[in-house]
């Protein structure tokens, strides 16, 4: 008796190990990296957001200096057409259970953008998928909305297929009182 209660706890143990990957360092340094992505997002700190940013979707967007001048030239052409856009807020939710893939730690990352625009403030929710590569030392991240886990993994072959990327809903508008 007591040697197949061994062996089912091994075999949970076994199963369960990917998901229980994460210590409280590794939560409380997700947390504040995410929270920095968030504030460089809000500030239109490009330079900060694509450093954070996976590097292989950095890479599939042509590199460091496209992905700015993409981001950048997309901003302007907003301003130039007069819509005044700006960031109000976005905020960081908890992320998920940690599931180790190969040497790699994921997890996904919920947030909320609240945007500034002509006539109102719109905001979505959207998921970040957050990867570290050093235990959970540092995070890069990638902004999933939109998108599904077989998108993502045409960049990243190695995403976990039990990440759960929130459903995308239809962003809220919020006009301005007059």
């Amino acid at each position: 008796m007591i040697q197949r209660l061994f062996i089912l706890v091994a075999m949970l143990l076994v199963i369960a190990a990917p998901l229980l990957a994460q210590t409280p360092q590794q939560l409380t340094t997700l947390k504040a990296q995410a929270n920095a992505i968030a504030t460089a997002i809000k500030k239109q700190d490009f330079k900060t957001v694509i450093k954070m940013t996976n590097p292989k979707v950095v890479a599939a967007a042509g590199g460091e200096a496209k992905m700015l001048e993409q981001l950048s030239k997309g901003m302007g052409v907003m301003k130039a057409k007069g819509m005044n856009v700006s960031i109000n807020n976005v905020v960081i939710g908890e992320p998920s259970v940690f599931i180790k893939v190969k040497k790699q730690l994921q997890c996904t990352v919920p947030d909320k953008i609240e945007i500034k625009m002509m006539g109102g403030t719109m905001s979505t929710n959207s998921t970040l998928i957050a990867i570290s590569d050093d235990d959970g030392k540092t995070w890069n991240f990638i902004d999933a909305m939109g998108k599904n886990i077989a998108t993502i993994k045409q960049v990243l072959p190695d995403i976990s297929d039990k990440l759960v990327i929130a459903k995308m809903e239809q962003p809220q508008f919020v006009p301005d009182k007059l």
